[in-house]
């Protein structure tokens, strides 16, 4: 069977880029998937990841264990962030967290892990330059077959403030 690669038309520079950053785009959601795929067949999740990542916007994925450690994040994290990928792994996102994250916003979050509730919040974290900023973050409790918690996958999104409004 002969292959044909899609081509964007050569006069419209604009059309053509925008088609290949959703390339881009696609690769890399396709990517995560991939890597999140590895760890549901390890951990036996029952969960649809495809369906959760294609419905929900988001920048930078989190995944901890059940002790909230750290075990992997994709390289949107490190661009959202400026941390290294390797950096993360078996640390509690706690680093992120600094002199203006709310205690109230860091008690729901608490209070919804441990009832392994599925939850959204926006909470104030820092970069690695120190920038505060923003962050959506959606978490997802992740069982096993058997109904076990083993895992939370956080889907992170930057979030702007305008005249107290959150802008996406």
């Amino acid at each position: 069977m002969l292959k044909t690669t899609l081509r964007g038309p050569l006069k419209c520079w604009d059309i053509y880029s925008m088609f290949l950053q959703k390339q881009a785009e696609d690769f890399k959601k396709n990517s995560d998937i991939a890597a999140l795929k590895e760890f549901q067949e390890k951990y036996n999740w029952s969960f649809n990841i495809e369906e959760q990542l294609n419905k929900v916007n988001f920048d930078a994925i989190v995944l901890t264990n059940s002790n909230q450690e750290i075990e992997w994040v994709n390289v949107g994290f490190k661009e959202m962030t400026g941390y290294p990928v390797n950096f993360t792994k078996g640390k509690s996102p706690k680093f992120l967290q600094g002199e203006k994250t709310s205690k109230e916003t860091l008690n729901r979050i608490r209070e919804n892990i441990k009832n392994q509730f599925q939850f959204k919040e926006t909470i104030i974290n820092y970069k690695k330059n120190g920038e505060m900023y923003f962050c959506e973050i959606e978490v997802f409790p992740l069982k096993n077959k058997e109904g076990k918690l083993s895992h939370l996958l956080a889907l992170e999104k930057e979030v702007y403030i305008n005249s107290g409004v959150l802008e996406y």
